[in-house]
């Protein structure tokens, strides 16, 4: 698609592929997808360069194709690892564009291309595998990298390829960063430039992952000269009286009944990824496991900016140093970072946040002095194996000597009320672990003017309704159940992915 974009390929050309891809319901709809690349090639429309946004072109095109889970040609598991290689792209293209955002439109969507097409870059960085999909690890064989398998190990470790010029790798040639800088500056350096020493250390990584039965193989490629010769490794270790160069074969004794380690596997998330569970289970999945991500918003970083503020004005209360309404343009200059944002956003993003802040010490200033925790980490265990966690923004005592959990709101990560209790709820039991003590109230300070009020009392039965309600989602992640019983249809203005959760298999 981006290719056919930047005028590497035609359109006939992209139309076989889709065909070959097999990923369309109806052929036809090839046509609804190219109308959408060509308008985004547009690169002379005028329109300022953050409009050219990659993500949203992608997920616009997967909308105008069609493509969603239920939709896909095949059985439903070619569906799955269809979404998920579609989501990991999604994060490709998320990580080039963190770096890229405000480039030159035309020159950004070059430069996309070459980070997909160069083996130094993007194909050299993701795996296409789904190692990393899931929150409750199955029973079942693993296949990873040496390097992921770091702190792990398995009773029975296969470690294949050990050829000469593989394992250890051969040294690559031409520049590379250490002929930029001197490998004297980095920490560790030696063992960024890799080298024997280096590799040497991850084949030990590799054999003492095993338990109980260690396998080492090696096979030539007729093909490859490079490729004909064991390696080093294989040979070294072989001469070992450790290693049998025959497999013996398993002992003829009876076998035990395979039973996994952990009847029941241990989830844990954050609210963030709970937030999605508790309302559409199947925006969970496409987000967190098949890892579509939203486009890059030009205010991001406004929120984050002004929680960062009122994190240091309650600390510094914590600390016997009340700040002063006079501060807040210092504080918001100090806090404020939106890097996506252009110049005329950026000033009225920063008038916002200065006006949200004044706000706020007209009305809370005076109870600055009253915080308890400022930012506090939480760990949640609801349940035998079932972990929430999270961040309050702030405890404090008011006036009537309650504790209250706090939780800031501006506009923009305005939610719906039942999700706010739901949040607080977890908050509440967090509190509790925490200090050994029930907090009296959860409550939203809205930063803005503009948002409604919540001021809720703490209960037994509203912390064993969030209890349930965990637990739910704890069994459903378990048994991989997704389910969208959801209406998006009022979600997409603000919800870029409402349109494929409507593509829920369930």
């Amino acid at each position: 698609m981006f290719r056919f974009m930047v005028g590497e390929v035609d359109a006939g050309e992209l139309r076989s592929l889709f065909v070959a891809a097999d990923l369309l319901a109806r052929p036809e709809l090839i046509e609804r997808g190219i109308r959408v690349l060509e308008e985004g090639a547009d690169f002379e429309r005028g329109e300022r360069w953050g409009v050219y946004n990659i993500q949203r072109l992608y997920l616009t095109v997967l909308e105008a194709l069609d493509i969603r889970e239920s939709t896909i040609p095949g059985t439903p598991a070619r569906a799955e690892l269809v979404m998920y290689q579609l989501g990991k792209f999604s994060q490709v293209i998320s990580d080039f564009e963190a770096i890229n955002f405000a480039s030159d439109p035309e020159r950004k969507y070059q430069g996309f291309v070459r980070f997909l097409t160069d083996d130094r870059q993007a194909p050299s960085y993701y795996e296409e595998s789904d190692g990393d999909a899931g929150y409750a690890t199955p029973d079942a064989v693993t296949i990873t990298t040496v390097h992921r398998a770091k702190g792990m190990q398995w009773p029975a470790v296969f470690v294949p390829c050990l050829r000469k010029n593989r394992f250890p790798i051969r040294s690559s040639g031409g520049i590379n960063l250490f002929h930029v800088i001197p490998v004297e500056a980095v920490p560790n350096g030696a063992r960024y430039r890799g080298g024997r020493s280096e590799e040497t250390r991850l084949f030990y990584v590799a054999v003492t992952r095993a338990q109980k039965y260690l396998y080492l193989t090696w096979a030539p490629i007729a093909s490859n000269q490079q490729a004909r010769a064991r390696s080093d490794f294989f040979r070294d270790a072989a001469a070992s009286d450790w290693m049998l160069t025959a497999d013996p074969g398993l002992p003829d004794v009876p076998r035990l009944t395979p039973t996994p380690k952990v009847e029941t596997p241990a989830v844990t998330i954050s609210f963030s990824e709970l937030k999605y569970l508790l309302e559409c289970p199947y925006q969970f999945k496409l987000r967190f496991m098949y890892g579509f991500n939203p486009p890059i918003h030009e205010a991001l970083g406004y929120g984050k900016g002004l929680h960062n503020a009122l994190a240091e004005m309650h600390k510094r209360a914590l600390a016997g140093d009340v700040p002063s309404r006079d501060e807040t343009k210092n504080l918001v200059d100090r806090h404020l970072l939106t890097p996506y944002a252009y110049p005329t956003l950026r000033e009225n993003l920063r008038a916002a946040a200065i006006r949200a802040l004044e706000h706020y010490f007209d009305a809370h200033g005076d109870d600055l002095t009253r915080t308890e925790h400022s930012e506090k980490q939480i760990e949640v265990v609801v349940s035998p194996g079932v972990t929430v966690n999270g961040r309050i923004d702030l405890i404090k005592r008011l006036e009537s000597d309650e504790v209250a959990i706090v939780d800031f709101k501006s506009t923009e990560d305005a939610q719906d009320s039942d999700m706010t209790r739901d949040q607080l709820s977890v908050y509440a039991l967090g509190y509790r672990e925490l200090t050994g003590a029930s907090a009296d109230r959860i409550q939203v300070l809205n930063l803005d003017e503009r948002g409604d009020p919540f001021n809720v009392p703490i209960d037994d039965a509203l912390l064993a309704d969030i209890r349930t309600k965990i637990e739910a989602v704890a069994k459903d992640i378990r048994s991989e159940w997704f389910p969208c019983g959801h209406d998006h249809s009022a979600d997409t203005a603000f919800n870029d992915l409402a349109w494929l959760a409507e593509g829920s298999p369930g």
